[in-house]
């Protein structure tokens, strides 16, 4: 056992596919990062399963190997890794199909391994993240001795019961099957915000009593410790924002579902509002960039647009320092990091009332909320947060108080390690009792 962890540690099996830095720059990866090494500083015992990395060695097992990616993944205890692609180089591995050839037959594999360590004793608790909850749970169910571990899943944005897209919802189908039946056999099911706890009952048909509030989260240091006068001035001249007077930004895929084309709507009800030289910075890539250039030509405000692409981490995180206004206009949505990392920098926000964006944009306290989909609605809240540009400082405070007390990664690690804690003391009292 490593030493630096004391005699009486909580053990526990962390299933997931993916986590940053190993597998790309994405929310469940990081999700995981977060989640993983800010419980191994509170002295959780971590057994993390993941895919195996591109180009890496192949699989590693728990009895071989401790954590060879030590570097990247500072305190993990073990990383046991396992391979995901099981199409041919034809078929992308994260399609819509590839996922579906892939993704149960990876869950059961993990599953699978899991549950053999836990029969050993391995593990206090088993955590799954999103669709990994579905090998570990059918077998789980089916074996007495596996019901006497704690087991608590993490469903995490359920995009795929939120697409108003037909032919997406039907593809899906065999993710949601996998979801419900994943998340429904645990004790615990995570509802990453307090404004969408309905929604597992609702979606997965998991018992409400079953369902516990943790929220995802970022870490606010972290996000902070990048910003430096050199990469601001930098950003500033390369996008060119001397020249402007308004600065707006949005950041997130480049798809139908983030809701820009509603955005583009509302900035051409908003023209006799906007100042002269007013900007709209929009940071992500995706399918849908010809088609928002076209729209945004065709309503006379693309010399208004710049589509900046992809950033690193340092350079987002210093370009929120430089802008005036986050406009988040998404149909539907998760927990939605993105606010949150507006939040910490203590950005002015108008968003959509979408997903779990309630419990952190609240009107008239750090920004306003609109109704997903209505450009209306959505140019009307930008304009009642112009006409209060005096009181975005105090907005950005209330932001800063909100992030630091509910959504920064040490207080929602400690909050998942009282769920796991007590997850322990009420299956250790059903033992006494029994």
């Amino acid at each position: 056992m490593n030493e630096s962890f004391p005699p009486d540690a909580l053990r526990v099996a962390m299933l997931a596919r993916v986590v940053f830095p190993l597998h790309g720059f994405g929310g469940i990866e990081r999700h995981v990062f977060h989640l993983t090494t800010h419980l191994a500083r509170l002295g959780v015992r971590v057994t993390l399963y993941v895919q195996t990395p591109h180009g890496d060695a192949p699989e590693r097992n728990l009895e071989r190997t401790a954590n060879p990616y030590s570097d990247a993944l500072p305190g993990i205890e073990r990383v046991i890794t396992l391979r995901y692609d099981y199409t041919s180089p034809a078929l992308r591995p994260d399609s819509i199909l590839g996922r579906q050839i892939n993704y149960p037959w990876y869950s059961w594999r993990l599953g699978r391994m899991a549950a053999a360590a836990a029969r050993r004793g391995a593990y206090d608790v088993v955590h799954a993240q999103g669709l990994c909850a579905f090998g570990y749970g059918w077998i789980r169910v089916r074996d007495p001795l596996l019901r006497r571990v704690p087991f608590i899943a993490n469903p995490h944005g359920l995009e795929e019961y939120r697409t108003p897209d037909r032919r997406k919802w039907l593809a899906y189908a065999p993710f949601r099957a996998l979801y419900s039946c994943g998340t429904r056999c645990a004790d615990r099911a995570i509802a990453t915000d307090a404004c969408t706890r309905d929604d597992l009952p609702r979606y997965l048909g998991v018992n409400p009593a079953k369902v516990v509030v943790i929220p995802s989260a970022i870490d606010a240091d972290e996000c902070l410790a990048p910003v430096n006068d050199a990469t601001r001035a930098t950003l500033r001249q390369r996008l060119h924002l001397d020249e402007t007077n308004l600065t707006i930004l949005s950041v997130g895929r480049l798809e139908r579902n983030k809701g820009y084309h509603v955005l583009i709507d509302a900035f051409t009800r908003l023209r006799e509002r906007l100042p002269s030289r007013w900007r709209w910075l929009l940071v992500g890539e995706g399918k849908e960039r010809r088609a928002l250039e076209h729209q945004a030509q065709q309503a006379g405000i693309l010399n208004h647009v710049t589509f900046v692409g992809r950033l690193n981490d340092a350079e987002l995180h210093n370009l929120y320092e430089e802008v005036d206004l986050v406009v988040h206009p998404t149909l539907y949505e998760g927990s939605s990091l993105v606010t949150l990392e507006a939040m910490i920098h203590r950005r002015p926000i108008v968003a959509s009332a979408a997903g779990g964006i309630p419990d952190k944009v609240f009107d008239g306290r750090n920004g306003y909320l609109a109704r997903p989909g209505d450009a209306d609605d959505l140019a009307a809240k930008i304009r009642l947060a112009l006409d209060q540009r005096d009181r975005w400082a105090a907005w950005g405070e209330e932001s800063v108080r909100i992030v630091r007390t509910t959504f920064d990664w040490p207080v929602v690690a400690r909050r998942t390690k009282q769920e796991y804690e007590a997850m322990v003391g009420a299956r250790g009292r059903l033992k006494v009792e029994g």
